[in-house]
């Protein structure tokens, strides 16, 4: 997955740029660096607010699903 911003995707509920969120960095003991980087699609407006996260997130699965 691309780690810059996601061209062309917007928040779907405030019309802002989506930015990649690191939800899990995995690491091996044998490597200096991570061996897996898990990502969210995330808006940092809402973010913030859990009723507001919620219904982004369900607006967000609808539109990857279809």
């Amino acid at each position: 997955m691309n780690t810059e911003l996601l061209h062309g995707d917007l928040c779907p509920l405030y019309h802002r740029p989506l930015t990649l969120r690191i939800t899990a960095t995995v690491r091996s003991a044998q490597s200096d660096y991570p061996t897996r980087i898990d990502t969210v699609p995330h808006c940092d407006h809402c973010a913030d607010d859990v009723a507001r996260a919620q219904k982004w997130a369900g607006l967000m699965l609808a539109r990857y699903e279809s």
